[in-house]
């Protein structure tokens, strides 16, 4: 058996095709920088982590050129497939699984405040779990693990709403499988979570010990946000 899988969730950062909520507070143009900074902290964070196989996982399928020259060495790259997250995330996990990576952790790519010691809970908890989840305050997940192939869980999950992480563990309860829920993290979508992100990099800066997202911190510094 090989390492356990650590996966990226990631786009191509284009313009009108990323972080699109944070409008009309960023340009288009901001939004998709913003994201490129998001992206790079969190491939930072994965290479940082040690005791996975990483991978990112892109879309559109067309993506390849930019995320062969985007992406250093270390990271492993494959397409995203299927007809929603559900099926994409299922498929991901199926493909590494096969190639005998287990388990497979999925992160999300714009959670820059997450932290290496909870991808070690992550990967701990999964010892005694069939399932883990990162919740979100927005009643989704930044992370899912898990160390068998379970796409039925994905299967009629309202994606994009309030109650994508209710709807999977009512799905998970009724599949008799074991679960693990670790700590909240703000994935940032909105304006709001994004002037709540500026108040705890400072935090995170004044926190001995703590990870802060570097890219991140420094778009925030150079570009000015409306109140």
């Amino acid at each position: 058996m090989k390492r356990p899988a650590l996966v990226i969730m990631a786009r191509q950062p284009v313009p009108g095709h990323v972080k699109t909520r944070l409008q009309p507070a960023l340009t288009l143009e901001q939004s998709a920088g913003l994201y490129t900074a998001f992206l790079r902290d969190t491939i930072d964070l994965v290479l940082a982590t040690k005791f996975y196989t990483p991978f990112l996982a892109f879309i559109p399928r067309n993506a390849r050129a930019f995320f062969n020259s985007f992406v250093p060495e270390g990271i492993n790259l494959m397409p995203q497939t299927g007809k929603d997250l559900g099926e994409r995330i299922s498929n991901i996990a199926t493909l590494l699984m096969e190639k005998q990576y287990n388990p497979v952790v999925i992160i999300g790519s714009d959670i820059p405040t997450l932290q290496t010691e909870t991808l070690e809970q992550a990967l701990e908890s999964l010892k005694s779990s069939d399932l883990c989840f990162g919740p979100s305050p927005d009643g989704g997940y930044y992370l899912i693990g898990m160390k068998g192939t379970v796409p039925d869980i994905f299967e009629e999950i309202s994606w994009s709403t309030s109650q994508v992480l209710e709807m999977t563990l009512k799905k998970a309860t009724a599949m008799v499988l074991s679960v693990a829920i670790l700590g909240i993290y703000t994935d940032v979508d909105t304006f709001a979570d994004l002037k709540w992100l500026r108040k705890n990099i400072v935090i995170l800066r004044q926190t001995e010990g703590s990870r802060v997202p570097f890219h991140t911190e420094i778009w925030l510094n150079e570009n000015k946000l409306p109140d």
